[in-house]
């Protein structure tokens, strides 16, 4: 018996291909990611705030991976120019991509919850 709608299916078949068809895997792995994805996003604004760039690059690098698993477009994608900017130390240009990034995130993250909401 299958666990995701059609669309659902649909919407993530590319995530659904990375783990094999399982869709057992691919429900935990939406697990980790609406119970992670969110805090991540938090410690990002406080990194951000305390000027932190190092620590930036890599909470976003651990949020790229994190979220990889279901997609590899935008705006998944768009985190690796951002980590490079903070690698780079460039404040100003991070914290404007962080702004323009941030909405199309939690959208993003939001289809992955929606996955764990009917279970």
């Amino acid at each position: 018996m299958s666990t995701l709608s059609e669309a659902e299916r649909t919407r993530f078949s590319d995530a659904l291909e990375r783990v094999g068809g399982d869709e057992e895997m691919f429900i935990e792995l939406a697990e980790i990611v609406a119970e992670d994805a969110p805090g991540m996003l938090r410690e990002l604004e406080e990194q951000l705030r305390s000027d932190q760039l190092a620590e930036v690059a890599q909470t976003a690098h651990a949020l790229k991976g994190l979220l990889s698993t279901f997609h590899t477009g935008p705006p998944v994608a768009q985190l690796q120019p951002f980590i490079d900017e903070a690698r780079q130390g460039h404040t100003d240009i991070v914290a404007m991509m962080f702004h323009d990034l941030v909405p199309s995130l939690r959208h993003f993250i939001g289809q992955v919850q929606q996955l764990n909401d009917r279970s």
